[in-house]
């Protein structure tokens, strides 16, 4: 019989291949080794329930639903009662396994969308209050069955994002590594939260804060915080994002940590001198990609870095100072080349 760590290696192999694939029957060869035996369905459902709402699709993501809700106990689907939310006809036999410990990434849009589906099919006389109750009551159940979020995405400004801070379920954001949002204006409830609790986040992503007046400034304003609150910062990616002469100073402080930086369509005007990135000895990859309004005097901590590994410069303005920040690059990736 094959121990549980070579049956691990052997179904991270095979969920690794379907992230690959990234299709709607990728999954079905790890579903399939369910029912084999016990000490199968044991090394599965970990892996599978790490990230189970980018693997639902409609049907499935219906079944994920009622699952997490027959992970309730009697209490829990009783608050669910006083908030007026009559659940269907049907067993809710409570579960083999504590599924939602196995969480590790939530895409928080898409568990809003699941939830939502099912309220529409399955829950009559669904409406706004009965989705906020379900999701309010899962996203307890995440912090009571200690769900261990190692990667939070936040696609949204919907003010179902809130529920992110109420004091039952702030505790699922402590843990948070790698955080990505993605979206106009983020709750300034929720940036304060994150901002306070969040400090121990290594990849952080900031895209598509595109909309330049005051709610986008004080957006950055909490992402320089968020920044600046961190501990072991190793990669950001900004990308698409105003008020960037903000949040880019508030980079010096993870100078000591930081090991990669993207920067991506960004209009650097107004932006003073880069020069904390001459400071940041421990970067190896930096990234300018469709950057405009570089200037010279912005550039001249970079050419000077001596510990980069790598370096991409790709359609940066105006084009001659775009033209030496490539030069440089191909240097810095001649150099890398050299050593091997």
């Amino acid at each position: 019989m094959l121990t549980s760590d070579i049956l691990g290696e052997v179904f991270e192999y095979l969920d690794d291949r379907d992230e690959i694939l990234n299709s709607p029957t990728n999954f079905r060869d790890l579903y399939s080794c369910l029912l084999v035996n016990n000490q199968w369905c044991e090394n599965v459902i970990p892996i599978l329930w790490r990230s189970p709402f980018s693997r639902c699709y409609q049907r499935r993501g219906n079944l994920l639903i009622k699952t997490l809700i027959s992970c309730l106990n009697l209490s829990e689907r009783q608050d669910l009662y006083n908030d007026g939310v009559f659940m269907p006809n049907g067993k809710y036999n409570i579960p083999l396994f504590n599924y939602p410990h196995f969480i590790r990434k939530l895409d928080y849009f898409q568990l809003i969308t699941l939830i939502k589906n099912w309220c529409r099919i399955y829950l009559e006389g669904s409406n706004e209050e009965s989705v906020t109750a379900i999701l309010r009551s899962v996203l307890r159940l995440f912090a009571k069955r200690h769900a261990y979020l190692n990667t939070l995405i936040i696609r949204s400004d919907d003010d179902l994002y809130c529920l992110l801070t109420e004091p039952e379920i702030l505790p699922i954001l402590y843990p948070i590594r790698d955080l990505q949002i993605s979206c106009y204006f983020p709750k300034k409830r929720l940036m304060n939260n994150l901002a306070k609790h969040c400090r121990n986040i290594i990849s952080l992503q900031i895209m598509n804060l595109s909309i330049e007046n005051d709610t986008s400034y004080n957006t950055a304003k909490k992402l320089a915080l968020l920044i600046e609150n961190q501990r072991s910062l190793k990669s950001v990616v900004i990308s698409k994002t105003k008020f960037i002469n903000i949040i880019i100073p508030s980079l010096i402080k993870q100078k000591k940590t930081l090991r990669q930086i993207i920067f991506r369509k960004l209009d650097f005007e107004g932006c003073g001198k880069l020069d904390f990135i001459k400071s940041c000895a421990r970067l190896e990859n930096l990234d300018l990609v469709d950057c405009c309004n570089l200037n010279y005097p912005m550039i001249t901590s970079l050419v000077n870095h001596k510990n980069l590994k790598r370096a991409g410069v790709r359609n940066c303005l105006p084009a001659n100072v775009g033209d030496e920040l490539r030069s440089w690059a191909n240097k810095i990736n001649c150099r890398k080349r050299k050593y091997y």
